[in-house]
């Protein structure tokens, strides 16, 4: 499950934190969704929480700087995301550890797991569904599972309405809309946003006897569970 953010979104990795905010609607919103659930569910003593796909490290040093006592593990299969990320999180030391591994693989145990705009590379949800049992298996009980990612309606019209929506975003932010259509068709080759149905249930099989949406504006969602 190897992935090149590079050759994906066809930028720079220097350029990411800049042009992912014109690219992803509400990304910063979803963070503020993440940082909240973690406050509700860590331990006061601290924890470990694995940030999957974490590219430039920036989920995790947000969560490294409001959690103090926390650790936090980066798993990512890009190489130069992950040195972007090392640098990035120099400051916090040994609390944030980078493993170049797939986050379809088995987990450490740990408190929290968070994804940001990662999991949406996972085109088959057979390989989707062991994820979140690989996921649920780590947990310690309590922990939270966030994962905040695009939901689509498998309904034409209300993918049509989202797919408006999202251009509208980047249009606002310096796109054109012929540029806007052309990053959804060349994304589309590897990226698939499942209906937020299709999702939860997913989250059931894997265990999360109360699978949630924590958070959603339009197709943008945090959505997960505590086990």
């Amino acid at each position: 499950m190897a992935h090149s953010v590079e050759g994906h979104l066809k930028l720079k990795i220097a350029e990411y934190d800049r042009l992912i905010r014109t690219f992803v609607y509400q990304y910063d919103a979803m963070r503020a969704v993440h940082l909240d659930l973690l406050a509700r569910c860590m331990p006061r003593d601290g924890g470990l929480v694995l940030d999957l796909g974490g590219g430039t490290g920036a989920l995790a040093a947000a969560v490294a700087e409001k959690f103090p006592a926390a650790r936090v593990q980066i798993l990512d299969t890009d190489p130069a995301m992950l040195a972007f990320a090392r640098e990035r999180c120099a400051a916090f030391g040994d609390r944030v550890e980078f493993v170049e591994k797939s986050f379809a693989a088995p987990l450490p145990a740990c408190d929290a797991v968070v994804a940001c705009i990662a999991l949406h590379h996972v085109k088959d949800m057979a390989a989707k569904g062991r994820i979140y049992r690989n996921i649920f298996a780590a947990l310690r009980p309590g922990g939270v599972f966030a994962n905040a990612d695009t939901v689509m309606d498998s309904r034409p019209h209300e993918r049509e309405h989202y797919f408006a929506v999202w251009r509208g975003w980047m249009q606002a932010r310096g796109h054109t809309e012929a540029e806007a259509r052309q990053h959804h068709a060349n994304w589309a080759g590897e990226d698939y946003y499942p209906p937020l149905s299709t999702e939860l249930r997913l989250l059931a099989e894997a265990g999360f006897t109360e699978p949630d949406c924590f958070w959603r504006d339009e197709h943008q969602a945090v959505f997960g569970g505590i086990k």
